[in-house]
């Protein structure tokens, strides 16, 4: 692949010499590779005919690039001076036929761009690689719109229409889709479908604060996702169902329609947009499905529709035999989302471009290792560039990229490009993603940085809304680290790519923005001539500012095992590895890290600290800024006011008279939120500040929207708090968006912690918050305050290490306002040092003998601390306002001072003993018998001394824990050549044992440092490495720092200090360098911290037991300390007091109280073996106490651990910072052994209490290690102490515990805010003494179970019994329902009564044979109509409940007694649940003054045995089934599986049908806890394969029969002792009542019976207010005694009423997805021996047969459809035509021909078979889907009856004439004659005649209708209609009598069809038609007398005369000749 540019000629170029001509040459460039011609001399018309070519290796090139062509004038003394210029575009090379020569005849442009005369003249050919692609064949037009960011489809396919609009023809949803047109494969029968709707999520919705909510209909039905508050983008993930049976070309035009709501608003507003489209357009795509797509949604109310928000949807059309698609809902953060929108016809959308121009960048980093640069510079060879970045920039938006040329080895390219992206508008993608790259020659190109510029940010919507806009403003990027690194690891590619944050400032680039509505782009790029670049010269303006940043420590450092700095950048100023800026003392000098005693290590600058400066140079842009800083103070604000409300609102669960501090918080935050609102905001300096657009419309927002803000706030009901949390919460949310500031010019600040020249770990501020503003509210929240930073490591994916914490105070402003920064920090004086470190290498090693020269001399002699710059002593000048004072001395670097073992309690001392000999010989002391690790020669172990404050711990010993022999010995040939050995060879000839002993702080001294040495050397290995004080054996190299101070030598603000370095001539200046700088504050206070660490809770899981072995590590300043270890717990309790002693803090206290250093607690996992593993860390704020001022204690908080983004567990503690400047502190909390404990006052108050735990069982317990959890036992730890419950004898016998009650006292916090969790510790009991954890739980919410301790309770009530008793007694009772006797006060000889149903059956009281359980069902689904009489005759309703019995929020699940709690088993976040633990517990203190042991809560359980029970399950209906057979339905069946038992109804499946009625009752019967799982399924019954699973639901019997609600059985609303609801509970209503009573602690029932009344706890209840006088009671009741008590039951309990729940059907293989509805409900009874009471007869009603038999006797008036042809009169032949809808049975009547005056006679019998439902009024019709179907369908429809009136026609179709369709349930009265007949019989037309219906129905008035199957017969005359232009109008009358018979009577009174035998029932006669009535074509004579002669008999006759003479005539001549012959030859 190669490109040859051929330079011919060039003509009429311009002469630039004196003398003679010039000697032109051309020079090209392409890809930053120049190639020249040779020098032609003395001419301006050359010629060339030189080729020059371009070698492009694989990567072809872009056809947006250019080359770049210049023509010069050679000089050989001087610079070469330019004849002309030109540039071509590469876009038709590259686009021509592969090897096509393209001729240029170029004009050259001059240095200004103007045009000369002179010409040259090119070639060029451009080679691509083999079987590459051109585009040769594709239009320029269309490679454009693609570069434009316009699709190749609407390139070639959208038309603009003159609006400016797109073209709805092009754009009205699909002509982007591949639509697949398979409708004509679709059947012409009625087929089912099934439509599943998936509603994903929502984006983008008009309007502000509004609660979103989807609704998805179809054909009327309607379906709705649940509510979302205060939010556009909400996240819906529910699924629909729709099931149809139609003409597929019918569901094909059916609509679904969307519709987006706010579900806050009042009918008319609450619409947002909506989207309809037809099924069949989904049916039209690849599997019949659109999947994540969006829709537009618009308001179709708007004549113009617009854009209201997008709706993401999954949408399938399933028939017969289709695969439903995976629809499951996805999440993507794509930008290319154009191409999935679905628009609605006529929503107007416009195409709109983007037109970015891009001026220029600045700043960018080298992204090109230069090798060849380097090369060609080392061999002289052309001139080496230093720019090593060849950028462009590309722009993203919705899918489209489009981008700049390339201007090659450039770091400050002016691209002066326009860029167009073309979109649809609205779009709704958010983000312009601006990528700065490099290109590079081979591979991918680079990507520098990364920006997002949000379209929200820089738009508005609505009526003041704004398109986008932006600029012209610089955009800043981010990336990874600046310095060149030759492999970029995967972190730095996604933090370039900006998908990580970036942790660099890698440039930054000058755009603007605008946005052009109507049109596309005609290109894809523009260039910006000169005019327009240079008007943006006002916004490329800078000032001078100037970063400060004061750094007062660095801790939580990890051993670099280098010295350490801390340097500070904003953008490219104050980076020490930039030389192109001007240098800023912008970073401290390297120091050693020291440990802290503990586990980290902190850089010790005592006394000065640095003090760091930048001065820079950028825009200002403050006046966005201090908008920014404006609502940022008062989101503070609002965030401060809203922790403290719901912190009181969390604490009303404790304290209930708190009340009126709630209002008092809620008044302040509204007063302050609405006091913020009416602030101004910052106003903008004309003089100083230059305004954008943007900037403009931004500032008319925030004020809008403020003001919004405070008229919503003010309408707040101040009442309701949590109002007023959600309207803050929404407060909140907006005021965030108000503080997005797209245009910040200024980069952010970068605080890095650094090793040399390799960066460890930064921070990353934004530039506004340490913004300076004289106006408090406008100042960054961070600017000149001490603030803790926490280093993030680049390199860290998980985000949880730390790289070190920082305590800084960062100040940003202008140069002219650094004199506030030191009037607000008059306690500090600067002092600046020039610095300078003189090098030294040793000259031999082992020779002693330093030098500054040599081959290890990789140094200068004098240098910076990095050794990058030379730095002579007497070659460093003093700048400007600046002077040397004193000389130069020599001052070592304090942190070499420290020793080893400075900062530790604990130290070990080791020593190597060394011996060697020859090979097999004895082994002797070596000449170096002692040595250290490195064999370096050292002191003999009894020579070590004992440093003073440190005792000795133990005895000299050998290490034998490592790899060493019995003795300690470890051999090798040579040491430090070979490895050592545990093993001794005969070969060996030296070996070594170390010698340790552990010494420990035993007072404490002065920090241990070493003495340095007059000369102040430091010594190290390496120049890279640490450096030491004392000089050891393997130190190659040494330096020692120089220092010399610099004073100002004028008062006032001083500049900045630099240093110029001269060279040796002394007259030019070398380099430039900055010094030193610290401040030393007049004020340093002691401070004392005791970190009380009291417990922690919800730990992450560290071992795969599920459980830790948590210790905390406090840091604070340069000390850390560490908690205990507490083992095996998730909620350790550590109880202890960390003191932080002689803790110095700079700056006065006031500054100290409010910006204190934050202490960082981390919390570990210890393992044996490894590196503890990190739990979780808080980052805490101590509280300043003046002893002097009155010591308060700080009171414990719950503070959040979290591990990177993921918050799990929390800690209580609080933090103490005392002053100890000469204050007498507080005494020192008491102690525990050595450890200081949490003092009184601070750790919580504590009471003996006790817990009592229910251990019931374990269920559902997954495998542990592959084996089964079969012997359980639990550990329950609360507060310090355990209790173990017995071991479970098995599992599978029986999942509870023997002996479940299990007590333990612990002291608890009185305060519930403290109480400790629970832990639960599941461990299996295995062979072998295997006893592994298997499971854990943690039971966070302990003060649920608290309960009022019976000393308190019997003083408020008086009385010992407690209701916790009660509650005990209530499981006594539950567990011990299948007994028939009971122990209470009366004796053991007290038996319960039971109900003898057969003798209540006989009571008074009739049954209603009319009356079943499905007219109960009915009424109470709101279906009266189907239900009969049922509810005028008093009968009671049932609940219908819409979901599960459990989800009941009255019922709180049945975890009123029994709770579940599930059990986890894993490791942190890869826990799973594996198990339930089902008990409960209760805690109740125990009061010092009860002498007595307090009876136990929970005692009295029973045995916890297996209880036999029998659960009846009663399947009512199932809905909306998921079809399983290729037809779209299924054949469904009914399987209950209870334990090993199951049922099924498969032998009475229903076929063909989503929708069944069961009806099934199925008793199973079972043990709890072992079976408690009923699993009911439907399933699909199939003739020839495998059935299959539909769905299924799991009910819990357990928990049914575990709870005070009473689930086994529902409690009906009236007593019946017969009938279809007949009582069917095995305790009478008086029973349930006294113990419902008795278990609550309510006194009674007391009965009265003179009027019967019962008094329950002091409320009396008479029958009389249940059932008033005037009441209907059904004949079935029974004793009202009875009655009284169930409806006391009812009013005063809450009981689980009689009920059909709805369970929703899942599949195992389709999680989440769901398969239909099942209603159905469960009865449970104990096992006994007795009969069970008889179950609920809910069999489905069948219908019954009947045969309805219509005589029509006559019409009349029926319209006279033709004209006779011979006749001319209007007539009819009349016949009537009749059928029951739904059924194929169309019966005729006979034909009245020649109807001539509209009355035909019949006589004619019709009879039709059907069944019927009298008591739903429904006819069931039965038909096949198909020929080859094996069974019926059923269909349940009204039973109407069609009659038409049709005029018969021989050849043509039949003309229809008219019709009615009758109900037979509701028929209208029959007229008694013809003229009775009229429009009372039609309701349609009793209003204005408009109808669009013939139906004759009495829908409203019920009153006046006939119910044919209760009447039997009727007769009369009914009208026939038609519809005549929209009105219906009455065509005919028919006189008729209609009988509906049973079969039976049917057979006992026959009747034939028609008047065919039997003719009776009754005997029809021959209709009575008058002699016209007949067919002409069977009855000639007929047609002839009544036709021809009774219209034409004179013409008849005068015809035949006619022909008679005619006749004659002819006779007369044929005979004349003979005749005339005969007689002249006389003839006779």
């Amino acid at each position: 692949m190669s490109l040859e540019i051929k330079v011919v000629s060039a003509s009429s170029l311009q002469n630039l010499e004196t003398l003679g001509k010039s000697d032109p040459y051309v020079t090209i460039n392409f890809q930053g590779e120049k190639k020249k011609t040779e020098v032609q001399d003395g001419t301006l018309d050359p010629v060339w005919e030189e080729t020059l070519k371009w070698e492009l290796g694989t990567k072809p090139p872009r056809a947006d690039e250019c080359i770049d062509i210049t023509v010069k004038d050679y000089e050989r003394i001087g610079k070469n001076r330019l004849l002309g210029k030109a540039t071509i575009a590469l876009r038709n090379v590259v686009h021509a036929a592969p090897g096509t020569p393209l001729d240029y005849d170029l004009g050259l442009l001059d240095a200004n761009d103007s045009p000369t005369v002179g010409t040259l003249k090119l070639t060029i050919s451009y080679t691509p690689p083999a079987g590459a692609s051109t585009g040769g064949g594709r239009s320029i037009g269309a490679l454009a719109a693609r570069s434009a960011g316009v699709t190749s489809e609407l390139a070639d396919g959208i038309s603009a229409t003159p609006d400016g609009g797109v073209d709805a023809a092009t754009v009205g949803g699909m002509p982007q889709m591949p639509q697949q047109r398979n409708r004509d494969k679709l059947s012409s029968a009625k087929t089912k479908f099934q439509i599943r709707v998936r509603v994903v999520e929502g984006r983008q919705l008009m309007g502000c604060n509004i609660n979103p909510v989807c609704q998805v209909s179809m054909n009327g039905n309607a379906r709705q996702t649940k509510a979302h508050k205060g939010t556009t983008t909400p996240w819906f993930d529910q699924i629909f169902f729709f099931q149809v049976e139609k003409l597929p070309a019918e569901v094909m035009e059916d609509y679904l329609e969307f519709k987006v709501c706010n579900s806050s608003g009042i009918r008319a507003s609450t619409l947002i947009g909506s989207f309809k489209c037809e099924v069949g357009m989904v049916y039209d795509q690849a599997e019949h499905a659109i999947l994540n797509r969006w829709l537009v949604l618009a308001n179709p109310e708007e004549p113009t529709p617009t854009v209201q928000g997008y709706l993401k949807v999954c949408v399938a059309v399933l028939g017969p035999g289709d695969v439903c698609p995976d629809i499951t809902a996805r999440q993507s953060d794509q930008d290319d989302v154009e191409a999935n929108l679905l628009w609605s016809a006529g929503v107007h959308l416009q195409p709109a471009t983007f037109i970015l121009t891009v001026y220029c960048a600045q700043n960018l980093p080298r992204m090109d290792a230069g090798t060849m640069q380097t090369l060609k510079e080392v061999l002289g060879i052309g001139k080496a560039s230093k720019e090593l970045v060849d950028p462009y920039l590309m722009a993203g938006y919705a899918g489209r990229e489009v981008q700049t040329k390339i201007l090659y080895t450039n770091e400050n390219p002016e691209f002066r490009q326009n860029l167009h992206m073309g979109f649809l508008f609205p779009s709704m993608c958010n983000v312009i993603k601006i990528t700065l790259k490099d290109w590079d020659r081979v591979g991918d190109d680079d990507t520098i940085g990364t920006a997002l510029i949000p379209i929200s940010a820089i738009s508005a919507p609505g009526e003041n809304g704004y398109l986008p806009t932006f600029g012209p403003s610089w955009v800043s990027v981010y990336g990874a680290r600046r310095e060149w690194e030759l492999l970029d690891s995967n972190d730095a590619e996604k933090m370039n790519e900006g998908s990580e944050e970036g942790c660099a400032y890698r440039g930054r680039a000058l755009l603007a923005l605008h946005t052009q509505v109507g049109s596309y782009p005609p290109s894809p790029t523009t260039a910006l001539d000169n005019e327009e670049f240079n008007r943006i010269m006002r916004y490329r303006g800078t000032r001078k500012f100037i970063l400060k940043c004061q750094i007062s420590g660095a801790w939580h450092l990890e051993d670099a095992g280098k010295p350490l700095e801390v340097e500070v950048s904003i953008g490219n100023f104050g980076n020490k590895l930039e030389n192109t800026m001007m240098p800023s003392p912008s970073s401290t000098h390297p120091s050693n890290p020291v440990f802290d005693g503990c586990k980290y290590y902190f850089l010790p600058w005592s006394g000065a600290e640095p003090f760091v400066t930048v001065h820079c140079d950028y825009e200002d842009v403050t006046h966005r800024l201090h908008c920014v800083n404006h609502i940022t103070a008062i989101i503070m604000t609002v965030k401060k006011n809203l922790h403290s409300l719901k912190s009181l609102l969390r604490g009303r669960r404790y304290k209930q008279e708190e009340d009126k501090e709630v209002e008092d918080c809620i008044q302040t935050a509204l007063s302050n939120l609405v006091s913020a609102c009416n602030m101004a905001l910052p106003e903008v300096d004309p003089v100083r500040h230059t305004e954008t657009s943007l900037d403009r419309h931004l500032r008319d927002r925030r004020r809008l929207e403020l003001d919004q803000m405070k008229t919503t706030v003010l309408k707040v009901d101040t009442s309701d708090p949590q109002q007023v949390v959600v309207e803050l919460e929404s407060a909140l949310d907006t005021l965030e968006v108000l503080a997005q500031e797209p245009q910040s010019s200024i980069p952010d600040v970068f605080l890095w912690m650094m090793s040399g020249t390799k960066r460890l770990a930064y921070v990353r501020i934004p530039a506004h918050s340490v913004l300076f503003a004289h106006e408090p509210t406008s100042q960054g929240t961070l600017a000149g305050k001490f603030h803790t930073y926490t280093l993030r490591k680049p390199e860290d994916e998980t985000k949880w290490g730390v790289g070190g914490v920082l305590r800084a105070s960062v100040w940003l402003g202008r140069e002219e306002e650094g004199r506030d920064w030191w009037q607000a920090h008059q306690d500090l004086q600067l002092t600046v040092y020039a610095e300078s470190y003189e090098n030294q290498v040793i000259s031999v090693p082992g020779s002693g003998k330093w030098v500054d020269s040599g081959v290890l001399m990789t140094r200068p002699k004098f240098s910076d601390a990095d050794g990058r710059l030379s730095l002579p002593l007497e070659s460093i000048t003093f700048s400007d306002g600046w002077t040397f004072q004193g000389d130069w001395f020599i001052d070592p670097d304090p942190s070499v001072r420290f020793t080893a073992d400075a900062g530790r309690n604990l130290f070990t001392e080791e020593v190597f003993e060394q011996q060697m000999r020859v090979p097999g010989g004895t082994w002797i002391p070596a000449p170096n018998t002692w040595a250290d690790a490195r064999g370096h020669p050292a002191c003999a172990r009894n020579d070590i001394n004992l440093p003073e404050g440190w005792a000795w711990r133990d005895a000299w010993t050998y290490d034998l824990q490592r790899a060493v022999d019995g003795e300690g010995w470890e051999y090798t040939v040579e040491s430090g050549l070979l490895g050592w050995s545990p093993q001794e060879k005969l070969y060996h000839v030296s070996r070594r044992r170390r010698w340790i002993r552990e010494r420990h702080l035993v007072q404490k001294v002065e920090k241990h440092q070493e003495t340095l040495p007059v000369d102040g050397w430091e010594y190290a290995p390496l120049f890279r490495l640490q450096f030491h004080a004392l000089e050891r054996k393997m130190d190659v190299v040494r330096r020692r720092r120089w220092r010399r101070r610099l004073v100002p030598t004028q008062p006032g603000l001083p500049p900045t200090p630099r240093l110029s370095i001269k060279t040796e001539k002394g007259d030019e200046i070398s380099q430039l360098t900055c010094p030193r700088m610290y401040v030393i504050s007049a004020e340093r206070h002691m401070y004392q911290l005791r970190a009380h660490i009291y417990q922690a809770r919800d730990l992450p899981a560290g071992d795969k037991t599920g459980l830790s072995d948590p210790y905390a590590v406090v840091s604070f300043c340069n000390g850390t300390q560490q908690t205990d270890r507490q083992n095996a717990t998730l909620c350790p309790t550590w109880d202890q007091t960390l003191i932080f002693d002689d803790v110095e803090l700079t700056g006065p206290v006031a500054t100290t109280r409010s910006q204190a250093p934050d202490i960082v607690i981390e919390v570990f996992d210890w393992d044996a073996r490894g590196a503890p593993e990190f739990l979780g860390r808080v980052f805490c704020s101590p509280s300043v106490v003046e002893a002097s001022l009155g010591y308060q204690p700080h009171a414990l908080q719950w503070y959040p651990l979290a591990r990177g983004d993921v918050t799990q567990g929390e800690l209580l503690a609080s933090f103490e910072l005392l002053l100890k400047d000469g204050e007498e502190l507080p005494m020192l909390p008491p102690t525990r052994g050595d450890l200081f404990m949490v003092p009184f006052g601070v750790r919580p108050l504590l009471q003996r209490t006790r817990v009592e735990v229910l251990c019931w069982g374990v269920r559902n317990m997954a495998t542990y290690e592959l084996q089964s959890v079969t012997r359980p036992s639990i550990e329950f730890e609360c507060g310090g102490e355990r209790v173990i419950s017995p071991i479970m004898a098995n599992i599978r016998l029986n999942p509870n515990f023997d002996e479940p009650h299990l007590v333990f006292d612990v002291e608890l916090p009185k305060e519930e805010l403290y109480m400790p969790p629970l832990t639960l510790r599941v461990v299996d009991h295995r062979s072998f003494g295997s006893k592994p954890v298997v499971a854990t739980a943690v039971v966070n919410e302990l003060h649920k179970y608290s309960v009022e301790p019976r000393a308190a309770r019997r003083k408020r009530k008086g009385k010992k019994t407690t209701l916790a008793l009660r509650e005990s007694t209530l499981m006594t009772v539950l567990m011990k329902q299948d007994s028939t006797a009971s122990k209470h006060k009366d004796g053991p000889s007290y038996s319960r009564p039971t109900l003898n149903h057969v003798q209540a059956a006989r009571e008074p009281g009739t049954v209603d044979t009319e009356i079943d359980w499905w007219a109960k069902y009915y009424v109470s689904c709101g279906q009266s109509e189907r239900a009969g009489a049922y509810f005028s005759k008093g009968y009671e309703k049932l609940e219908v409940l819409a979901g599960a019995l459990e989800d009941e929020s009255r019922f709180s699940g049945f975890k009123d007694l029994v709770d579940i709690v599930p059990l986890f088993r894993g490791h942190g976040s890869h826990a799973q649940e594996v198990g339930e633990f089902k008990g409960t517990f209760r805690v109740y203190p125990l009061s010092p003054d009860d002498s007595e042991e307090p009876p136990l809560i929970l005692d009295g359980f029973p045995s916890p045995s297996p209880q036999e029970v029998v659960a009846r399950v009663y399947v009512v209906l199932g809905q909306d089934l998921a079809p399983k057979d290729a037809g779209g339905s299924s054949d469904p069946y009914i399987v209950v599986k209870l334990g090993k038992m199951m049922k099924t109804s498969k032998d009475n499946y229903r076929p063909n049908t989503l929708n069944p009625l069961f009806g099934e009752v199925f008793e199973v019967a079972g043990t709890l806890p072992l079976h408690k799982d009923l699993l009911v399924q439907v399933w699909d019954r199939d003739l020839i394969t495998s059935d299959d699973l539909i769905g299924e639901t799991t009910i819990d019997l357990e928990n049914r029969y575990l709870t005070r609600h009473r689930a086994t059985i529902g409690l009906p609303r009236q007593y019946h002792v017969s009938g279809g609801n007949k009582w069917r509970d095995i305790e009478l209503p008086t029973e349930i009542l006294k113990k419902a009573a008795h278990l609550r602690n309510l006194e009674g029932p007391v009965w009265q019976s003179q009027p019967l009344s019962l008094t329950l706890s002091g409320v009396q209840y008479s029958l009389t207010d249940f059932e008033p006088p005037d009441s209907v009671l059904p004949p079935t009741v029974g004793d009202s005694k009875e009655r009284l008590a169930l409806y006391v039951l009812h009013k005063a309990m809450p009981l689980v009423p009689e009920h059909v729940e709805t369970r929703v059907l899942m599949h195992p293989a389709h999680p989440g997805l769901p398969q239909g509805q099942l209603k159905l409900w469960v009865d449970i009874y104990p096992f006994t021996k007795d009969p069970l009471p008889t179950a609920v007869d809910i069999t489905p009603r069948q219908a019954h047969k009947y045969v309805l038999r219509i005589v029509v006797y006559n019409v009349f008036e029926a319209p006279l459809q033709e004209t006779s042809f011979v006749g001319g009169e209007k007539m009819s032949d009349v016949y009537v035509k009749g059928w029951l809808q739904g059924t194929t049975n169309v019966q005729k009547t006979d034909i009245h021909y020649r109807c001539m005056d509209g009355d035909g006679n019949f006589n004619w019998r019709l009879v039709y078979d059907l069944k019927m439902m009298e008591a739903e009024q429904v006819m069931v019709v039965e038909h096949k889907e198909h020929p080859w179907s094996l069974h019926t369908t059923e269909q349940r429809r009204p039973p109407q009856l069609t009659l038409q009136l049709w005029d018969n026609d021989l050849i043509l179709r039949d003309d229809y004439l008219s019709e009615m369709t009758l109900d037979l349930c509701r028929l209208p009265k029959p007229a008694k004659s013809v003229g009775g007949v009229g429009p009372s019989q039609v309701p349609q037309m009793m209003g204005d005649g408009d109808a669009n219906s013939v139906a004759i129905t009495m829908l409203d008035d019920h009153t006046n209708s006939i119910n044919l199957f209760e009447a039997k017969r009727i007769y009369g005359f009914y009208p026939f209609t038609r519809i005549v232009e929209g009105r219906t109008e009455i065509a005919g009358k028919i006189e008729m009598e209609m009988e509906v018979l049973t079969e039976e009577e049917s057979k006992l009174r026959p009747a034939g069809q028609g008047r065919d035998e039997p003719n009776m029932n009754p005997k029809l006669a021959e209709p009575d038609r008058p002699a016209t009535s007949f067919l002409w074509i069977s009855s000639p004579w007929k047609s002839f007398k009544h036709i021809l002669w009774k219209n034409y008999k004179w013409y008849c006759i005068t015809l035949v005369l006619l022909l008679l003479l005619l006749l004659f005539l002819l006779l007369f001549l044929y005979s004349l000749p003979g005749a005339t012959i005969d007689y002249l030859i006389g003839v006779d």
